[in-house]
Formats: structure tokens, C-alpha cells, sequence
């Protein structure tokens, strides 16, 4: 059966030099390029001959560089998906943290809210969710016979793995998937034809 496999984009300068995430768009620091090789040396002598692939990503600079540097050890294109995309931080988009910390619109509660909208002309959780889904429905009906290869974000990450597992909107309030930078997983289905995690956040490619 074939699989989709996730991959956090690797480090990227946000990560090291106090800048906001969601829609900043920021590149790898040279850390990162060593990871994505890493990566794509792990993913090319795990990947089968006679296993058809393809190769999508986010569209922000620190995932295509990431899938980029990937694409050549795997000799696929790099298709381009802007619905790949972290939460859209609207305003923040490009600030640092300080600043999207001080900006950041009151909340009316504690927990967990789909319907907050942190910052003007952001995202939701729920329009996000929704948007990830969206681009994973239109993916999948594509290219379900084809192993598929999704460079993203985290929060994306996290979101693809609910939408596998057909969380609900209101299910993402209590459970969450949280993987690091540079981290694989790997979706499928068993001989039942459940869905499955078959592994998740894997850094083994990293040296410790």
C-alpha cells in the first residue's frame, strides 16, 4: 500500500534568531541544509524501485529549500502547494516573537478556541485545520496510487496526521501531534484498511 510521508521542515532561521513562525518567511540556517541532506539520504535508501513517488511542499522559502535539497537525492520535482502553508499569522508575518507576543488579540478564555483569531488577518485553528484539510483531500484523490511526500510545518504536520486520522474540528481541541524540525512520519493503511501511523517524528538521521 502506499504511504504519505511527512517531513518537518528542517531548521530554519526563525528557529535561532527570535522571529515569529506561521507566514515569516525565513531560510534554512546552514544547520538546516545539513539536516534536509541527511534526510535525503535516508529517504533515497528507503525508498523502493519499483515504488512510484511524488514530491509536494509548502511553498514558504525554509520548506522548499528543505524539499529542494531532498528532490535531488530523490530525482522527483518539487510541486509547490501554498494550502501546505503554517497558520497564517496575518500581521505577524514577518515580525519577532516580542512583537507578536506584545500584538497578539486578547483571548475571552484559557483553553483552546477554533474560533480565536490571534492576529488580524490571520487564521483560525478552524479555518486552518479546514485549509489543510482541503489541500490533503485534493492530494490524496490525486495521487493515492503514488507514495507522497509532503515537505511542511509543524503545525501543518500535525494537522495532516488529525486529517488521516479524520479528527473532527472539535477533536484537535484535546489531542494535538507536536514534531520537531527535521522529524519523518509515515501515514498508511493496514491489511484492514485502517488508517495508521506507522511511525512518527522520526530524528534517527540525526546525529545525537
Amino acid at each position: 500500500m502506499s504511504n504519505i510521508i511527512l517531513i518537518q521542515h528542517c531548521q530554519s532561521e526563525h528557529h535561532v534568531n527570535n522571529m515569529s513562525g506561521g507566514w515569516t518567511n525565513t531560510p534554512l540556517t546552514d544547520l538546516g541544509r545539513k539536516q534536509a541532506k541527511s534526510i535525503g539520504d535516508k529517504l533515497q535508501k528507503a525508498a523502493a524501485d519499483d515504488a512510484e513517488y511524488v514530491l509536494y511542499s509548502s511553498d514558504l522559502l525554509r520548506a522548499a529549500q528543505t524539499a529542494e535539497i531532498i528532490s535531488k537525492k530523490l530525482n522527483l520535482e518539487v510541486i509547490q502547494d501554498k494550502e501546505l502553508r503554517e497558520i497564517n499569522t496575518g500581521v505577524a508575518a514577518g515580525k519577532t516573537k516580542d512583537w507578536a507576543n506584545a500584538h497578539r488579540q486578547p483571548r475571552k478564555n484559557s483553553g483552546i478556541d477554533l474560533d480565536y483569531r490571534a492576529f488580524q488577518n490571520g487564521e483560525t485553528k478552524r479555518e486552518f485545520y479546514a485549509r489543510v484539510c482541503h489541500c490533503m483531500n485534493n492530494i490524496y484523490d490525486r495521487e493515492k496510487k503514488k507514495n507522497i511526500f509532503i515537505v511542511t510545518h509543524g503545525g501543518t504536520l500535525g494537522y495532516i496526521t488529525a486529517w488521516w486520522m479524520k479528527f473532527t474540528p472539535e477533536m484537535i481541541i484535546n489531542a494535538y501531534f507536536s514534531s520537531s524540525a527535521g522529524g519523518i512520519t509515515v501515514l498508511g493503511q493496514n491489511h484492514y484498511h485502517q488508517r495508521v501511523i506507522h511511525k512518527f517524528n522520526d530524528t534517527s538521521h540525526f546525529p545525537d
